[in-house]
């Protein structure tokens, strides 16, 4: 899955020989769903959340299995379908009003002055052939980001078909989303929108499978091939975690009507670092969930080893693990199957003894395991990706 950090059976010798290299990783294109995997993603009830994964995608389509996975527990039961009532008005809130509780969840809302965190980055397409797309915004008039101040909105455009009947939704490098967002949408961006207040929270994020036991007693034995993460050779190092993340969704309507300078990212006391990789710090995720922050000081990184059993920096996803915590840090916003730009590739890092000075991201739940999300892997890590220095990169 390309979440993880090892190769998908079926990846092959190109998979094994990018690997070997040691420095970015294997970046798969396409979809592969997890065992079990039912729902869409988007909704909440019966259905996926926002990084869950579907159908196979396109060019622009994202390494298929980012997202929380299965099914959701909480929420409405879903879009559309006729009758004649006339949709609810919308309730003006804030983001702090809703991932404290205040504003219930299936709730449509107007958000207000509210400022864009992060690019529009694709999230994945589901099973109905939609597309869906993410952008993090954050509450208006900080100088940092605080608990509550940020959060996750998800929109949705109408995907295409191949040749071959599979889902492609565009990519963004070349092509426009067709959703409710600019697609030029940039941090800083001031915006009011129009969507619904939704939770993801997925049942299969509670399954035994992915608790870092290999436990061969169970029923059925968890085995390497039953259960990579947790009986792989390289298995996982951050346990899954059930806790759900707030978002809103089915976004109506969205007016730029301004830019000022995006708040600084908060950064996170060790306290805090800890919390980040533990599966139970519901109040933590509640909190902080959707809101850029920041680590700094010696970070370094937790060596891993590629098909080729070479220790390495980045993972076969994309993903770097930093001690501490872990910590995992990935590439899901920036990163464009497909890509020919090096700035929508994962990151690369060959020397083995780096130690990063800083990395900024969003706190986000990445196929239930709760990560940092940089959006830009040229000016979000320091140092930044080798290939931003030799290409003299400016990414967006």
């Amino acid at each position: 899955m390309r979440s993880r950090d090892v190769g998908l059976l079926g990846l092959g010798v190109l998979c094994a020989v990018a690997v070997s290299v040691g420095a970015g990783g294997c970046q798969p294109e396409g979809n592969t769903r997890p065992p079990g995997w039912s729902g869409e993603p988007g909704r909440t009830t019966g259905e996926g959340g926002s990084g869950a994964e579907t159908a196979s995608s396109g060019e622009g389509g994202r390494r298929g299995d980012e997202g929380p996975g299965a099914t959701a527990a909480t929420g409405s039961a879903g879009g559309g379908g006729g009758g004649t009532e006339d949709p609810p008005a919308a309730r003006v809130a804030t983001i702090e009003e809703i991932t404290t509780g205040v504003v219930a969840r299936d709730t449509v809302v107007e958000l207000k002055g509210v400022v864009a965190m992060s690019q529009k980055f694709f999230i994945d397409d589901t099973r109905s052939g939609a597309c869906l797309w993410g952008v993090f915004l954050s509450s208006p008039n900080l100088t940092e980001t605080a608990a509550n101040s940020g959060i996750l909105a998800v929109s949705r455009s109408e995907a295409s078909t191949d040749e071959n009947g599979d889902v492609v939704c565009p990519s963004l490098e070349n092509a426009s989303a067709g959703d409710p967002f600019p697609d030029d949408v940039a941090p800083g961006d001031v915006l009011d929108l129009v969507g619904e207040t939704t939770f993801f929270s997925s049942s299969s994020c509670s399954d035994a499978c992915g608790d870092l036991d290999c436990n061969d007693e169970s029923d059925p034995p968890e085995t390497a091939d039953t259960c990579r993460q947790d009986c792989g050779e390289s298995p996982e190092l951050i346990a899954q975690s059930a806790v759900g993340q707030f978002q809103v969704e089915w976004i109506k309507s969205v007016t730029r009507t301004g830019h000022v300078e995006p708040p600084k990212p908060h950064v996170l006391t060790a306290d805090e670092v800890m919390k980040l990789s533990s599966p139970t710090a519901t109040e933590f995720f509640h909190a902080w969930g959707g809101v850029k922050v920041r680590l700094e000081g010696a970070l370094t990184p937790v060596l891993r080893a590629n098909a080729m059993g070479d220790d390495v920096v980045v993972g076969s996803y994309g993903n770097i693990h930093l001690e501490g915590g872990p910590v995992q840090v990935g590439d899901k916003i920036y990163y464009i199957g497909g890509a020919q730009s090096a700035c929508y590739k994962g990151p690369i890092y060959s020397d083995v003894n780096v130690v990063f000075n800083r990395v900024d991201g969003f706190l986000y739940n990445n196929f239930c395991i709760w990560s940092l999300q940089p959006a830009n892997k040229c000016t979000d890590i320091d140092p930044p990706s080798e290939d931003c220095v030799t290409d003299a990169l400016m990414c967006p």
